[in-house]
């Protein structure tokens, strides 16, 4: 078997390990309706034997593992392979980067064809073989609706589900409603002209890439309505006879991660893309996890700072637990070790960015954008925090 060479800098998976400080990472994506018992137990051996062992849940409702060294990785993808966790083709493998509502199929107010639609999706995007020109951060949705409402997911080009049919949204603009198959078609459209056009950025990121997209491909297009922001939750009991269990941080042992197959039964177990999993509804505690939808942590999010990453430069995950109490609940404090801000691409109400020991903070933004406050330490943040987002909840 030929192995790829290690690739530096891009969106890794198990073909393109990423270096960090604590080793090489790489990324398993999840199946359209989530892992069984027994590929969740073979990711669990996979970050044992051939990594540092930890196991961490990304927000795109994937797998990822650290600490493998460059023999390492390789020889954890044959093990992936055999065991069928990735598509033998890296370049199908990439195209699998499709994320579906968690809920789809057990929600009875979720779109009763979402996983219908989201396998047909998969099926062309795999077919169409000139979309491996697309960037390796170019995903695709397929968004159901229910409790976990339309617009919730982010990629480049989603399905959302309507009354009679699916909207194709590419970035700001949407299609009229189509049935499930011309959404389809419609999606692989869109995917192939961004393909055939690399000069174009990614819709989610801009603007008129996708004005552009849907001229160019024929099709009617309207401007998105604007979705809330507000923060999701998938913890605790959720429709259809599942609960929600978070993980902190998204980072357990691969020991943990086993305990949540167990958990799962002969359920799949499903990842969401706010670090928390699907479980068949049952009573119990579980130390170091979360299963209280109240819970503090889930304010606060948080990246694994210098412990992984050599650009971070500062012990995030200690700021981020000395400070959760203190973000009122329906706020998010993104607490970043470098400005890529990986843990939480999107606005927070505040935003901390390391910076030599100290914080550079955004309010309402982003890590890219404009401090508001320079060079705060955790005491100085405490009262920014209490004086600035308790205002919000006025």
């Amino acid at each position: 078997m030929t192995v790829p060479p290690l690739v530096r800098g891009w969106c890794p998976d198990m073909f393109a390990p990423m270096e960090a400080r604590d080793g090489y990472l790489v990324r398993i994506r999840s199946p359209l309706g989530g892992f069984e018992g027994q590929q969740v137990l073979a990711i669990a051996e996979l970050a044992r034997r051939f990594g540092n062992g930890v196991v961490e849940l990304t927000n795109r409702g994937n797998v990822q593992l650290r600490g493998f060294s460059s023999t390492s990785a390789k020889l954890a993808l044959e093990s992936a392979l055999a065991e069928g966790l990735v598509d033998p083709d890296p370049a199908k493998e990439r195209r699998r980067a499709i994320l579906v509502s968690p809920l789809a199929g057990l929600d009875p107010a979720c779109n009763p064809e979402t996983l219908d639609v989201a396998q047909s999706l998969q099926t062309a995007l795999l077919e169409e073989n000139a979309l491996s020109a697309l960037s390796g951060k170019f995903g695709w949705a397929v968004d159901g609706g229910g409790y976990v409402p339309e617009g919730t997911l982010s990629a480049d080009i989603a399905l959302q589900s309507r009354p009679d049919g699916w909207s194709v949204v590419c970035g700001a603009m949407e299609t009229g409603v189509l049935d499930n198959a011309r959404a389809v078609r419609a999606a692989v459209v869109m995917s192939r002209i961004c393909a055939e056009n690399s000069d174009l950025g990614r819709p989610s990121r801009d603007a008129d890439t996708a004005a552009f997209v849907l001229a160019k491909g024929g099709l009617e297009g309207i401007p998105c309505k604007p979705q809330g922001t507000r923060p999701v939750s998938l913890i605790g009991p959720l429709p259809g006879k599942v609960m929600g269990v978070g993980v902190p941080f998204g980072r357990c042992h691969a020991k943990d991660f086993e305990i949540l197959a167990e958990l799962a039964g002969t359920s799949r177990l499903r990842i969401t893309p706010w670090r928390s999993v699907l479980l068949p509804q049952q009573d119990g505690t579980w130390p170091g996890f979360i299963t209280s939808s109240v819970d503090p942590l889930l304010r606060v999010e948080a990246c694994i700072g210098r412990a992984g990453c050599a650009k971070a430069t500062a012990d995030v995950v200690g700021t981020a637990l000395a400070l959760a109490s203190d973000v009122p609940p329906g706020c998010v404090l993104h607490v970043s070790g470098c400005i890529k801000g990986c843990a939480h691409p999107r606005a927070a109400d505040m935003t901390l960015v390391a910076d030599d020991g100290h914080y550079e903070v955004v309010r309402n933004g982003r890590t890219t954008d404009t401090p508001s406050w320079h060079g705060r330490d955790i005491p100085q943040i405490r009262a920014l925090l209490r004086h600035e987002l308790k205002e919000t909840q006025v």
